[in-house]
């Protein structure tokens, strides 16, 4: 069964400047408790887009909701792939394009990133447009899905609403057993991530997903973890908004790791 946990929550520079966090997550366990398919979506909206907020959580409503839909009709997620991740996102830029004329503005303005991820026991997909990383571990081995998308500028990324934005879509299906999954915005990135390497930092997560396996009520540690974030250490390294997704795949009676 799975065991997730989540956050979004606003950054030190939006509260100077009093504007809301733009950061936005989801997560949904489709199927048998015991055997379940995990569905979870973190989402960054662009700080120049006056309505990047809203943009990523249409874009976080719209993938969980496409995924269970797709699950609904084929019973699993065996057969998804590239082709269907693109045809989500495209749903999602409709729904921000209906958001952005309701605002009378470009949809341009609902600038978000997007990395969502689809773990079951069989096969697992990921597909991610911009910054912000999934990290997969197994047996206490830890892995980036996807580098961090750079822009074309220094200090940009890639955005769902962009024109071409297929040409940014990164997709992946893997068949192996995954045990342990953290989605974060780039306001985590420099905590998580070893930019040297490219890999993820071990000591960061171990003690999370530690604290997940141990506990039988994930909801008892959100305040734990929303502490966490916004405690002066985590604050130090990014005064951005900072959005972390924890899940963890654990046997029915297993209580610790």
């Amino acid at each position: 069964m799975w065991r997730h946990l989540g956050h979004s929550l606003r950054g030190a520079s939006h509260k100077v400047d009093d504007s809301p966090c733009q950061d936005s997550h989801a997560v949904r366990v489709l199927g048998e408790v015991s055997d379940g398919a995990l569905v979870a979506c973190v989402a960054d909206g662009a700080g120049s887009a006056r309505y990047g907020g809203e943009g990523s959580a249409i874009v976080c409503e719209r993938m969980v909701a496409n995924a269970t839909a797709f699950f609904e009709s084929c019973g699993n997620f065996d057969s998804l792939q590239a082709e269907d991740a693109e045809s989500w996102c495209e749903d999602a830029r409709q729904a921000i394009e209906i958001g952005a004329e309701s605002r009378e503005c470009k949809a341009r303005e609902f600038a978000t990133t997007l990395c969502t991820a689809i773990v079951t026991p069989t096969r697992s997909c990921f597909f991610q447009i911009g910054d912000g990383a999934m990290i997969l571990g197994s047996g206490g081995v830890y892995g980036v899905v996807f580098w961090p998308q750079s822009g074309e500028y220094a200090n940009s990324t890639n955005f769902l609403t962009a024109e071409k934005f297929q040409d940014n879509l990164e997709f992946l299906a893997i068949t192996s057993p995954i045990s342990d999954l953290a989605l974060f915005t780039d306001g985590i990135e420099r905590l998580a991530l070893l930019f040297d390497g490219h890999t993820p930092h071990p000591p960061f997560f171990e003690p999370l997903f530690k604290t997940l396996r141990s506990t039988a009520s994930p909801e008892d540690l959100s305040e734990d973890l929303r502490r966490f974030l916004q405690s002066e250490s985590v604050g130090a390294r990014s005064d951005d908004d900072k959005t972390l997704v924890l899940a963890s795949r654990v046997s029915g009676g297993e209580t610790s790791q």
